[in-house]
């Protein structure tokens, strides 16, 4: 094929779809895809299908989260502090005690006899100290006598209290109410001060240590309400109550510690366990909330499509608060305003609209409407 032909044919060719594309708004098949296109532009058409719900207003907790530790209020390594074997065991691990309940005893047979030896040295002083005042009063026995058979005298007292307290120490007992753990001893073991026999933990009530940036030192305060989840224990929630308010803040971190209780009379809290706490720090009364689908983000903001007249009329918006499925507008939306949630993608500010109405409720997460109660 010579070379003016091959021009002459391209030509034809690109004539044909300069034509084509001109009036394609004429061709069948072609038409109805340009109607549909601009239909979902704002153009003329049939309108776009889209799922609609109007913005509702509730007051909105504002919550500061924060994770923390659990600690027993009281805690106690039992040791001894003498040495000794042990002669008596009177524990099982894991029993509740009651304050002063005897727990082991140790073999005291040498310190029985000292304090028998020293009782026996106080009857004696005690005779010559009597003796001795006699003879003074009669004439026969010198001041300087009588004092230094009282000073002997209160000598021997005191060896009698000092034999008897160190008695005391071969029997230990629990130094407040609480929950044993495990017995690292049995009977006829040599133990020395310092080697732990048992741990003694109160946790009738718990510590728990947590936390918060400093921004909301203003917004906590002693006796504030809490509330604390495990993931040991799924649905469940522990309340709580801020007891202390660290007296610094963190100049690193710019956290300042805060200290809290929660009652554990069940025992289903251990010290030791790791804690997620909410805590409230203010209410936004009368806050509008829109499914967080309704909201589309751009890199020149947020903005949400209204409907209007079944029209589209895209609004920039500005946000607050998140909460699960749901996101509070500051501005640009108001109470009732029906919001598109669904067939976003197909339209644009001016767009015709075919709406399906749904009716939305907001319902705040369990622990957090807790909160307000």
């Amino acid at each position: 094929m010579k070379i003016t032909t091959q021009f002459a044919l391209l030509a034809a060719i690109g004539a044909m779809g300069f034509l084509g594309w001109t009036y394609q708004e004429n061709i069948p098949f072609l038409g109805e895809k340009t109607i549909e296109q601009k239909s979902s532009r704002g153009g003329g058409g049939r309108p776009s299908a889209v799922i609609a719900a109007p913005a509702v207003r509730s007051d909105l907790v504002s919550i500061v989260t924060a994770v923390g530790t659990l600690e027993a209020n009281q805690s106690v390594e039992l040791t001894t502090k003498v040495a000794g074997v042990i002669e008596e065991i009177s524990f099982e691990e894991g029993a509740v005690i009651a304050k002063g309940e005897v727990l082991v005893r140790l073999d005291d047979t040498e310190a029985r006899a000292a304090v028998a030896e020293s009782r026996a040295e106080l009857e004696n002083s005690q005779k010559l100290y009597e003796r001795t005042l006699k003879l003074y009063k009669s004439g026969n026995a010198p001041k300087a006598r009588v004092d230094l058979e009282l000073s002997e005298l209160k000598v021997s007292e005191a060896k009698v209290s000092a034999d008897r307290a160190r008695l005391a120490d071969f029997v230990i007992d629990a130094p407040f109410e609480g929950v044993l753990g495990f017995r690292e001893v049995s009977v006829g073991s040599l133990v020395r001060p310092g080697d732990m026999i048992t741990t003694l933990d109160d946790v009738k009530t718990l510590k728990l240590d947590f936390g918060l940036p400093e921004a909301y030192l203003a917004a906590i305060k002693p006796g504030q309400a809490f509330f604390a989840k495990s993931v040991a224990y799924e649905g469940r929630v522990f309340k709580g109550q801020v007891t202390t308010i660290g007296s610094r803040v963190d100049p690193v971190t710019r956290i300042v510690r805060v200290r809290g209780e929660i009652p554990n009379e069940d025992g289903a809290l251990r010290p030791g366990m790791y804690l997620s706490v909410s805590l409230q720090t203010g209410v936004d009364e009368g806050s509008v909330l829109v499914p967080e689908h309704a909201v589309l983000v751009s890199p020149k903001g947020a903005s949400i499509f209204v409907v209007q007249d079944e029209t589209a009329k895209q609004i920039d918006v500005t946000l607050g608060q998140r909460r699960k499925g749901w996101v509070q507008v500051v501005s640009g939306v108001q109470e009732d305003d029906v919001v598109v949630i669904e067939g976003l993608q197909k339209i644009r500010d001016g767009s015709k609209l075919k709406v399906t109405l749904e009716e939305r409720v907001f319902q705040d997460e369990k622990a957090l409407s807790e909160v307000t109660q």
